[in-house]
């Protein structure tokens, strides 16, 4: 983490503080009263229904050296070391910046609409098996997450991995110029967003926007097997590496083999047959992405297998649970077009005679295209691996009336309340089954699988 004085971090975000304080050692960032580690410096951030510098006099009772203040916020607390600034956000990312160009690091973006943090975990075991590696706290990837990332890092890691999210065109060109990174992955692009910006041709467009902050010798590393990224690869001097499925890929997969114990595929450039244990052929897409940076720093086979083998799904992403007969896979992390077909392809690969449920709730941000796009979702619901379907939200009904065709109406249900969907799961319970939950955050669909453990646990 950043370590240094008063004095010195002022200067790297033109603050102004009292010179008495200015010996004070700094160790570390902090923008919450409640993890506030000694020494930390607070950063109060102000939002829309929040003040941060209400509570600086707490986080100096809770061990902070120091905090800034923001020159146009009044009553600055007396007798409590402050450096003012213009504006916190901004000094938080400048300071951020500032230490990015003191670390001897290589760093190595990622973004894509669905992957980045899965990829991130995979490619961070991977590399740990050979160098020191420092990266993103959890999925913090946005203009906060990612200054507080870099302002984490040990100086002495060797290798940095940093998750770049974006909600708005600029988002990943602002971040990409903080970080810098060496090497980018673009994991996908899909439907996510699209309420901002309109089509996956424009969500693609964003995406390449992480090439903004890199060196003309850095590394793109993208998803070949999408024809909106491969036909649309910047004119670059840079090298660029693809992956995929398809043949034509740089990097192409030759088999696959998935169960419920994980994934097991080859690569073309290759004699390894890796295992990961995390299902579904989108996941040895990530996996190959890593794989693809893995080799650039000179690691074997044998090494990369010993960090795959380590690998341990992220919460809420397509995590299996067995009570007895009935499994449950959790995929409701976040929810588009692309990862619903990813986790539905998964489920396929399953060789289990038991029955599979798919509950579908609505994918958001959606925009114009949200009907559509529920309604697109039906076409890749197969009767020969799926025996029902069950839907509940706004938006999702259109997947349900489409699918009624192909299942007919007692097995393509939409429910208007979640206790008519617990009842009617209650009852398929009663024999071996496979539940797959899939829905954007906003219907809290852990509540609802909290629920089904529930009565599976009484």
């Amino acid at each position: 983490m950043i370590k240094s004085t008063i004095l010195e971090i002022s200067k790297m975000m033109c603050g102004v503080f009292h010179e008495v304080h200015q010996s004070i050692q700094i160790k570390g960032v902090s923008i919450d009263t409640r993890n506030i580690q000694a020494g930390n410096l607070f950063i109060p951030l102000t939002g829309a229904n929040s003040n941060g510098h209400l509570f600086v006099e707490k986080a100096i009772q809770n061990g902070a050296s120091a905090a800034l203040w923001q020159k146009d916020v009044p009553n600055p607390p007396v007798d409590v070391p402050l450096i003012f600034v213009e504006d916190t956000l901004q000094a938080l990312q400048q300071l951020a910046s500032a230490y990015r160009q003191m670390l001897n690091v290589k760093f190595i973006g990622i973004t894509g609409s669905n992957g980045k943090t899965t990829t991130k975990e995979i490619l961070s075991n991977v590399l740990l098996t050979k160098y020191k590696v420092g990266k993103t706290i959890g999925n913090f990837n946005n203009e906060i997450g990612v200054p507080l990332t870099l302002l984490s890092l040990d100086q002495d890691i060797e290798l940095a991995i940093i998750e770049m999210g974006m909600s708005h065109k600029g988002d990943i060109e602002f971040l990409s110029k903080m970080v810098q990174p060496d090497i980018a992955i673009i994991t996908n692009i899909g439907h996510a967003h699209l309420v901002h910006h309109g089509s996956v041709k424009n969500i693609a467009e964003v995406k390449w926007e992480i090439l903004k902050g890199m060196p003309s010798d850095g590394i793109l590393i993208y998803n070949g097997d999408q024809k909106v990224l491969a036909s649309k690869a910047p004119n670059t001097k840079m090298k660029k590496i693809s992956f995929g499925m398809n043949e034509a890929n740089d990097i192409h997969i030759k088999k696959c083999h998935i169960d419920d114990n994980g994934s097991r595929f080859e690569i073309n450039n290759s004699p390894f047959t890796f295992t990961i244990p995390l299902i579904g052929e989108h996941q040895v897409m990530n996996a190959t992405s890593a794989i693809s940076v893995a080799k650039i720093f000179g690691l074997s086979d044998s090494l990369i297998q010993e960090g795959l083998r380590k690998v341990i799904a992220s919460g809420q992403r397509f995590n299996l649970y067995t009570f007895g007969q009935v499994t449950i896979i959790d995929d409701t992390y976040k929810s588009n077009f692309e990862s619903v077909i990813a986790a539905l392809h998964a489920m396929y690969k399953l060789k289990d005679s038991r029955k599979k449920i798919f509950i579908m709730g609505d994918m958001v941000d959606m925009g114009h295209q949200s009907i559509k796009t529920h309604q697109e979702i039906a076409k890749h619901l197969s009767p020969t691996y799926l025996d029902s379907i069950f839907t509940i939200g706004h938006f999702s009904k259109y997947t349900t009336q489409i699918a009624e065709k192909q299942f007919g109406n007692k097995r393509s249900i939409h429910f208007a309340e979640t206790t008519e969907l617990v009842l009617e799961l209650k009852k398929l319970m009663n024999e071996p089954c496979i539940l797959l939950f899939k829905a954007s955050r906003d219907l809290k669909f852990e509540k609802l699988i909290e629920t089904i453990e529930g009565e599976l646990l009484l």
